[in-house]
């Protein structure tokens, strides 16, 4: 079991990487194809699009199939959207607009694949192991490629603009090997009686509804990736305005990687010392200072450190929330329940990445960090609500 993990770790970290790339370099490459903010920002919208069409109703399906096989399909998927972009980048350069989105939005279909099956497969591997040790590691897993994959994507499509696609292939092709060598199939866990597919997404909404504190917490993390795309794409917009290379822009953004790491190291002793409403009060309380830290610092290396500092804060998060969320899912609610949390997250980044252009594009960079600001104290009274909540999930445990 523990072999089939390590290997499942390594295939994902190979699969992230790709996965990573491709959404680092998407507004890298709009800024070089001389696209202005509001095209760039539906460029990343179009990855993070198929969210919402996608992921909730394909869980049922996905639940009642072989995982690992829905992985490497998903892999081999957007092993051919790299092959049709590489193919249309060299072809049609000059009006690239339109099928950047198209291709975007078929990656980001195999992506939500992806994104649905993995949840399912973790809790099928370290049912009944230690969970902290291992999401702790997956955790890592994540943060090490955040911090290769912004360097690596700067450094690359200031090279060419083919580099960074070239390489992702490369990565693909690694992790769908990969998942060749895992050896068990993860078992069903959808019911084998016939149940219609808004029937199988209820029970998930039904789920949710009675576990308060489970959909607070999933809120908390939706508002949050709301507030990262405008950010990041801020900071890339106000680093072009100061005619920083593109080098240098991705060692800026590798800092989310550095810190994420170091945030995912510690994260056993945050977890073990404190509870998950203490947690998640320090955090917000954290973060709050950190959004206002860019309206005051607003060099490249000050916002390295930033960022390091934002992404510890990160680390710490998703493996609490990760911890809790899959010890508290039924196994055989778990791929629908992660559908619906993944989807209300990843929709709030989607909108986030077409607000963050509309907001460049009208306001300005000043004026919107000044308004991510005030909401991280928006999330910051939400903590007060988790703690309320906290109180009445302990009082259910007790009984």
């Amino acid at each position: 079991m523990k072999n089939n993990f390590n290997v499942f770790v390594a295939s994902s970290a190979f699969s992230l990487l790709g996965i990573e790339i491709y959404h680092i370099t998407l507004p890298l490459l709009a800024l070089s194809l001389n696209l202005d903010p509001v095209q760039i920002s539906w460029c990343v919208f179009a990855f993070y699009c198929p969210v919402i069409f996608i992921k909730i109703i394909s869980s049922p399906f996905i639940e009642k199939s072989n995982k690992i096989n829905v992985l490497k399909g998903s892999e081999c998927g957007r092993i051919l959207c790299l092959a049709l972009f590489i193919l249309l980048l060299i072809v049609f350069r000059d009006a690239s607009f339109l099928w950047i989105m198209a291709v975007s939005l078929a990656y980001g279909v195999f992506t939500v694949f992806t994104e649905v099956a993995e949840p399912v497969v973790i809790k099928g591997l370290i049912q009944g192991h230690a969970s902290t040790s291992a999401l702790s590691t997956y955790e890592i897993r994540t943060r090490a490629v955040q911090l290769v994959a912004p360097a690596l994507c700067g450094y690359l499509i200031s090279v060419n603009v083919f580099f960074p696609y070239s390489v992702n292939l490369i990565f693909s092709l690694i992790a769908v090997c990969l998942l060749f060598l895992i050896r068990i199939d993860v078992p069903q866990t959808a019911s084998p009686t016939h149940s219609s597919m808004g029937a199988d997404i209820q029970q998930a909404f039904g789920w949710l509804r009675d576990n308060t504190l489970f959909s607070v917490i999933v809120a908390l993390t939706a508002v949050n990736n709301f507030l990262h795309p405008i950010l990041y794409l801020t900071v890339i917009w106000s680093l072009k305005a100061q005619n920083t290379a593109f080098e240098i822009t991705g060692l800026v953004l590798s800092g989310l990687g550095a810190g994420g790491l170091i945030g995912s190291f510690i994260s056993r002793k945050a977890i073990n010392m404190l509870s998950l409403r203490q947690l998640v009060l320090v955090i917000n309380v954290a973060r709050v200072l950190v959004f206002f830290g860019f309206l005051v610092f607003t060099d490249p290396v000050s916002i390295f450190v930033l960022f390091v500092l934002k992404a510890i804060l990160g680390g710490i998060w998703n493996v609490s929330y990760n911890v809790f969320t899959l010890q508290e899912m039924p196994l055989k609610l778990a791929a629908r329940i992660s559908a619906v949390s993944g989807t209300l997250v990843k929709i709030s980044a989607g909108v986030g990445s077409l607000v963050a252009g509309y907001s460049l594009g009208f306001m300005g960079a000043e004026l919107t960090l000044v308004i991510l600001a005030v909401l991280t104290l928006f999330m910051l009274s939400g903590s007060f609500v988790c703690k309320k909540e906290y109180g009445k999930y302990h009082e259910q445990k007790a009984l």
